[in-house]
């Protein structure tokens, strides 16, 4: 029997080593693979089963159940490999469960009288300490990583049986079988839960990373095993189910369960962090990065990582392109990180420097901002308002500059910082509309003294100004068609009781409030309590310490706000010059600032592939309104059945597609500020 298991095991790896060594066709066709796979293994069986007369029947039968187990998980992968392979070129390449302690050569040993050396290996097997928790095979299919904080192998469990059959059958044939049958049954639980490696529970997870660029320099991250460390960083005891969830994939395809497949763009909606690694290589990977960047930043509820490193070359999962192509694509990336303040982190290509790097990229991955998130997403549960519903409602729609702010507060690591950017986004949001009031107004009087107007009513511009001039709204009975528009905005009822009655607590307890508080607030009130709570905090430095909950409650209420000031019916563009070329913007389609080309040498098939080509209608018709290129800001809006384009150059003003807000005058000149970058400029530094 001894012999039989080694001239088995050394056949089959020599049977191995010779098809897949010598035969490109066999390596390249994954049915071949899994049809030599189940005839090496029954061969295994039958060999086994007709020759051993050494085993007891129990131990025959008990045999027999685990190969059968085992067979059906190679029949059942094998056959949806085959057909993913065909349908999706999805290679997986991992089979079954462990069956070390079930393989010929194995039980052959253990069969050779006094194999000593044998129990040797096994106890060392059972006792060593194996670095990661993580079972590996989670990893060993190139095209998807998921993993969550809950996926954990206690060695306890195993240890504590184990003592007690050695102290009762010592160093037996039984002894061996009964602790092959817990790590292969271990294992078998594991393959047959909802976290198989054909079973992905996607679809259960709170939160999940989408991780997608040049392959190549991702699986020499993955290999490192390095990436499981931001799950254990992320991971947080919200509830039993599954939390978090990562997912790395070369392919436009994922397996979700063993008859199902999602494209990528399919989970993208799910998931709120996107990690991009731009590897330099001039391949249709680019156009995927854009897109994915672009859809990202379109939303207000995610987190972007994106990093660079050069001369990385082409994936097998990706195809070349002209560098005069992929050159553009880069150009459109570079353009929006510059205005919406996401610059890439550089990585350091120096192939002597691999570990370091590599240590770099996981160690500035975004992850407590994703923790946080999550966290705040629970108290979407526990409210008369569906911040879900008014999140969704604000993806590639609403004014960029405050779209991107509630953006970028959830980029925020930090509690205090985010809650300092919550009362931002009240204050740009009020400073929004009477910006937008007065530009227009300016408009409809047509007045040619709006300049010295601005300065003399505002030379100091702030949260409480812009409160106090829409209080005069709310008050005012003779308006125009704008000004209702906006009066019945201001009117908006804050319905979720829950939220508010914590507001209510720390304006009065904490800040002492001596005000009435109203019972049903409007928009309008949650600025002037915004604009009190920034005065008691901001007013004097950043806070140091915030109460969870005083943060969660100020989050909530700009989410409301936000998706409020998207209701309004005005559109923005500019004209610009950028990196020497001439380009045409679009502020609306929320965080994603829209590019259009106005060079008339531009290759516009290059823009074929890009998610704002939807936007081509629109920019066509503003690009025959607005010829000038300057630094103004032009507003599209309709009024009394007409549409009007409104040059705004009182309370905006535009340079290198950047939009400022007018701040104040600093010493005779007028200042400006962008809030999402955080620039200031003034007009005697603009040319």
């Amino acid at each position: 029997m001894a012999v039989w298991g080694i001239l088995i095991a050394v056949l089959n790896h020599i049977y191995y080593d010779l098809l897949f060594g010598k035969i490109n066709s066999v390596k390249k066709n994954i049915g071949i693979i899994y049809i030599i796979y189940l005839f090496l293994e029954l061969l295994t069986i039958f060999s086994i089963f007709a020759i051993s007369d050494f085993l007891d029947f129990k131990l025959k039968i008990g045999l027999m159940l685990v190969w059968l187990l085992h067979l059906q998980q190679i029949i059942m992968i094998s056959i949806n490999s085959y057909k993913y392979e065909k349908l999706f070129k999805i290679e997986p390449d991992n089979i079954g469960s462990n069956m070390m302690f079930f393989t010929p050569i194995w039980i052959s040993l253990i069969l050779v009288p006094n194999s000593w050396f044998l129990w040797i290996i096994i106890v060392f097997i059972i006792f060593n300490p194996r670095g990661s928790n993580y079972p590996s095979f989670f990893l060993s299919n190139d095209s998807i990583l998921i993993d969550d904080w809950k996926k954990t192998v206690k060695i306890l469990p195993i240890i504590l049986p184990c003592i007690i059959v050695f102290y009762l059958f010592g160093f037996s044939v039984y002894s061996y079988f009964f602790i092959g049958a817990l790590f292969f049954f271990s294992n078998m639980t594991t393959i047959l839960s909802d976290r198989s490696l054909f079973n992905s529970p996607i679809k259960f997870y709170d939160s999940q990373t989408i991780v997608t660029g040049n392959y190549n320099y991702l699986r020499l991250i993955l290999l490192t095993n390095k990436f499981l460390l931001l799950v254990q960083r992320i991971a947080i005891n919200i509830k039993e189910e599954f939390t978090y969830g990562l997912v790395l994939s070369p392919y436009e395809n994922v397996i979700v369960k063993h008859n199902s497949i999602k494209n990528l763009n399919e989970l993208i909606p799910l998931s709120h962090h996107l990690i991009l690694v731009d590897g330099g290589e001039e391949s249709d990977k680019i156009i995927r990065i854009e897109n994915d960047f672009i859809s990202f930043s379109g939303r207000v509820d995610t987190v972007i990582d994106y990093y660079s490193i050069a001369n990385q070359t082409i994936d097998k999962y990706s195809n070349p392109i002209e560098n005069e192509y992929a050159a553009c694509v880069r150009e459109r990336i570079a353009i929006k990180q510059c205005i919406i303040d996401e610059k890439p982190f550089v990585l350091n290509d120096n192939p002597e420097e691999e570990a370091k790097t590599i240590d770099t990229f996981i160690n500035s991955i975004n992850t407590e901002s994703v923790r946080i998130n999550m966290l705040v997403r629970e108290y979407f549960k526990e409210n008369t308002i569906d911040y879900g519903q008014l999140q969704s409602e604000l993806i590639n729609n609403g004014p960029f500059e405050i779209n991107t702010l509630l953006r970028q507060m959830r980029e925020g690591g930090s509690v205090p910082s985010r809650f300092v950017d919550a009362l931002s986004i009240a204050e740009v949001a009020a400073r929004y509309l009477f910006s937008l009031i007065n530009e227009y107004n300016n408009y409809l009087d047509k007045s040619e003294n709006s300049i010295q107007d601005r300065n003399s009513k505002y030379s100091q511009l702030s949260f409480g100004p812009c409160v106090g001039y829409l209080r005069t709204i709310t008050e005012k009975g003779k308006l125009n068609t704008f000004e209702k528009s906006i009066k019945e905005l201001l009117k908006t009822k804050y319905t979720d009781s829950d939220n508010f009655e914590r507001l209510r607590k720390y304006l009065i307890t904490d800040l002492h409030y001596d005000k009435k508080v109203s019972d049903e607030p409007t928009l309008f009130d949650l600025f002037n309590y915004m604009a009190y709570i920034r005065n008691k905090t901001r007013g004097h430095g950043t806070p140091s310490k915030v109460e969870f909950e005083f943060y969660v409650t100020l989050d909530l209420i700009s989410i409301f706000i936000v998706n409020c000031i998207s209701k309004i019916e005005i559109e923005t563009f500019s004209r610009q010059i950028i990196n020497d070329k001439e380009w045409l913007l679009y502020y609306n389609a929320g965080g994603n600032v829209v590019l259009h080309p106005l060079d008339t040498n531009e290759n516009l098939d290059y823009w074929k592939d890009s998610f704002d080509w939807k936007y081509l209608d629109k920019m066509e018709q503003a690009k025959n309104i607005i010829q000038e290129t300057n630094q103004s800001v032009y507003l599209k809006i309709k009024y009394q059945e007409d549409i009007h384009w409104i040059k705004a150059e009182t309370y905006f003003k535009c340079k290198e597609g950047i939009i400022y807000m007018y701040d104040g005058i600093n010493k005779e000149e007028a200042e400006w500020i962008s809030f999402t970058t955080g620039a200031v400029i003034r007009p005697y530094r603009i040319n």
